[in-house]
Parts: structure tokens; sequence; C-alpha cells
């Protein structure tokens, strides 16, 4: 029996760091997923659809129009219509006589209307300011998508670099616990004083006390990105340690079809586009109209359902012409209005042009930085774990103070903290420069 629990419990610790493993996901394969699975960006595919909609919306505007239409009415005073005896008996006497034609008190007509445009400016235009606004909704997502893909990697990268400061720490505290050792040893033997180990305990437990805020640190950023990936909240997740050196990718120049870009370009586009419409207002529409159908007049509401039956047929097929003669200057003023918001548009992409190249630049610099103090804190790290060795010996030795051990731990933590903040602030300096020159895509896609 207790042979049997202990092959069952080899086996669930061969498990554990299996699912530990399983667990873990590389930066591309959380930016595909996010891409796939987050809500605001299901958001904006809805989006894109909506503006397909949009255009098949504006062309079915092309195809004919087909109304039923049934009126019955009741005149509670029977109208009368009044002619002349030009028209009864006599053309055109001398004397007219006026003469009294009363029609009947119930009426009832039903008809099917069609209408086909045949020529109508204005749906034109309509069909093609819905075109660009579908391609406005592309770009919109597009723009979200690679500010979701920028927004995951930098909480990735701030996550691994949490949790390479928690493996730091679980070395420091190894360390710490056999300094802790050593002292307690010394201070039995009555080499050191007590406030020697004081001191010692007290570095201990401020590092626990670390630890567990960088744990919790850690926990808070595995949540966000589960929401980010739209995750279950028990779903595990963990990302892939900090390698050990930086990786520098090649990048070209700032990309001059940013979506930021594109969408002030389709905006003007689509000014330029309901000016056209507007301007189509002014054009004659020319609509092929029929008509068939069928009216009925009765003295009583019960004839209708008997025998005799007053009902006549009407159809008629014709050419409607719309002309627009006059409209109190309103599409010219609207005109107007259209040019001073493509003048401000124009505007608004320079600025923005000048922003992204501000920001290009930005980065630029700010990578050449972080690589060059990636480098720097490497060789403080390494300057700093020599001297805290030394320092170590000598106070095994005896000479050296326990107050300049853990001067030398100190900085000894301080160099790493620096060495993992610095390749942090790399990796996210390398993203932005990423996006900015259109290469992220490429970085997301290897």
């Amino acid at each position: 029996m207790n042979k049997r629990i202990g092959i069952l419990g080899l086996m669930l610790m061969a498990l554990l760091p299996l699912s530990a493993q399983n667990a873990e996901r590389g930066l591309k394969e959380c930016i595909r997923m996010g891409i796939e699975r987050n809500l605001s960006l299901k958001n904006a595919r809805i989006g894109i659809e909506a503006g397909q909609t949009t255009v098949s919306q504006a062309r079915a505007n092309l195809l004919p129009q087909v109304n039923g239409t049934l009126q019955a009415g009741d005149y509670l005073k029977r109208p009368v219509n009044v002619t002349t005896s030009t028209l009864l008996t006599a053309d055109f006497p001398d004397n007219p006589t006026w003469g009294k034609v009363r029609t009947m008190p119930l009426t009832t007509q039903g008809a099917i209307q069609v209408g086909l445009p045949l020529y109508n400016a204005t749906i034109y235009a309509a069909i093609d300011a819905a075109k660009v606004v579908e391609n406005l909704n592309r770009t919109n997502y597009e723009k979200a998508r690679l500010d979701l893909a920028v927004q995951i990697a930098q909480v990735y990268f701030m996550a691994q670099a949490t949790l390479e400061n928690r493996y730091l720490l679980d070395e420091n505290i190894e360390r710490m616990d056999s300094l802790c050792r050593i002292t307690r040893a010394l201070y039995e033997q009555g080499v050191v004083l007590e406030i020697d180990y004081t001191r010692v305990d007290i570095n201990h437990k401020n590092l626990a006390a670390q630890r567990d805020q960088v744990v919790m640190l850690y926990g808070q950023q595995m949540n966000l990105m589960r929401f980010l990936l739209n995750l279950d909240a028990a779903e595990p997740i963990d990302v892939v340690r900090m390698p050990q050196d930086i990786t520098k990718l090649p990048v070209g120049g700032l990309n001059k079809q940013l979506p930021e870009l594109q969408l002030v370009d389709q905006k003007l586009t689509l000014l330029d586009r309901q000016i056209r419409q507007t301007r189509a207002g002014y054009l004659p529409s020319l609509t092929l109209a029929g008509q068939l159908g069928y009216m009925g007049f009765q003295e009583s509401l019960g004839n209708f359902f008997g025998s005799k039956s007053n009902w006549f047929g009407n159809a008629y097929v014709g050419l409607n012409v719309s002309i627009p003669l006059f409209d109190a200057n309103k599409r010219r003023l609207q005109i107007r209005q259209y040019r001073h918001q493509q003048e401000q548009t124009r505007n608004s992409r320079l600025l923005q042009h000048a922003q992204l190249q501000e920001q290009y630049d930005n980065a630029v610099l700010q990578i050449a930085q972080t690589e060059r103090m990636f480098q720097t804190q490497r060789e403080n790290l390494r300057q700093s774990t020599d001297v805290y060795g030394v320092t170590e010996i000598k106070y095994k030795e005896g000479v050296s103070s326990m107050t300049e051990l853990l001067q030398d731990e100190m900085r000894l933590r301080e160099a790493q903290g620096n060495l993992v903040t610095a390749h942090y602030q790399f990796n996210k300096s390398q993203v932005d420069l990423l996006r900015l020159s259109g290469n992220l895509d490429d970085f997301i896609d290897e």
C-alpha cells in the first residue's frame, strides 16, 4: 500500500512541472490569442460587417421599389362635382347652364405601385460614400489590432521583469539564509555581536516580504493578461522567463501607411464623397413608375359583397422626372461646411504625421539609450557579484565587518534590479519602434 502511494506521489510530482510548463505562453502566442479572442477587437470586426451592410443598403436603392396600397373611405357628406352644359349638352353655348354630379359616398381602392430609378446621381454618390465608410471601419480595426498587440507586449514584458525579480529574490533569500546560518554560528561562538545577527535577520525578513509583494504583483499582471486575451479566471497562464541577453531587430524609417495616417486620408476622401453627394442633389433624377389597381364605388357597405359590382380598373406606366429648382442655398452652405472640415482634416494630417515622426525619433533614441544602459548594468552586476564574493570571504575570515557585507549585498541586489529594468525598457522601446516602422506584423508572424 505504501509502495503504491509512493508511486502515485512520484507521478503527481512529475505532472506538476509539466502542467506549469504548459501554462507558459510566448509573447507571439499571446498576441495571436488576443487578436482572436479580445472582446474590444470583436466589436471592431462587427464594425467592418456593419460597414459592408451600409454599402449593401445604399446599393439597394437602385433596385425596384414595390408598394401595395389599400384605402377605404366613407364620405359623411357626399361630395359633388359641378360642371357646365358645355360638357353635358351643347358645345360652347352663349349662356351655359350649371349642373351637379353627386358621387358615391363609399369608395375603396387598391393598387400595386412600382418605381425603378433609371438615373439618380445622389444614390451613386451615396454608394461611394458608404464604401469609404467601410474602409474607415477596416482601418479602425487595423489600428485597434496593432494597439492591442502593443498593449499585450507591454504587459508581457512587465510580467517577465516581475517574474525575473521573483527568481532573483529567491536566490537572494537563499543566500541570506546561508548568511544567517553562518552569522548565527559565529555569534554562538562569540566571534560576532548579537547586533550583527539581528541585522542579517532583518534583511532576511525584508527580502521575504518583498518576494510576497512581487508574487502578488505578478498575479495581478496575469489577471490583466487574462482580460486582454479573454481567458477564464481559472485558466493558468505564465510568461516565459526573460532571456539573458537582448536581441535587436532591424527596423526601417517611419511607415507612411500607418493606420493613424490612413484614417485621416480616408476622412478626407469621405468629405470629398459627401460633397459629391450634395452636388448630385442639383441634378435631375429619372424614375420609371407604374401602377396597377382597382377602385370601387357603392351607395352602401352591403353592396360591396353583393352581385352588383361597381369596380373600375386603372393601370399606367410612365417616367417621372424630378428637377430641383431652388433649395434656399441649403446645398451650397452644406458644401461650404464640408470645405471647412476638409481644411481642418488636412491640418490634422500634417499634425498627425509630425507627432508620429517625433515618436519615431524618440523611440530610436530610447532604444539606443536602453541598449547602452543594459550593457552598463550587466557590467555593474558582474562587478557587484565579484565584490560581494570577496567581501563574503573576508567576512568569514573575520577581516570585513557585517556592515560592509550587507552594503555589498544591497549593491548586488540593486544591480540585479537595474539590469532587469534596463532589459524591460529595451523590450518596450523595441515594440514601440516596430509599431511605428510598420514591422510589428512581421514580428508577430515569425
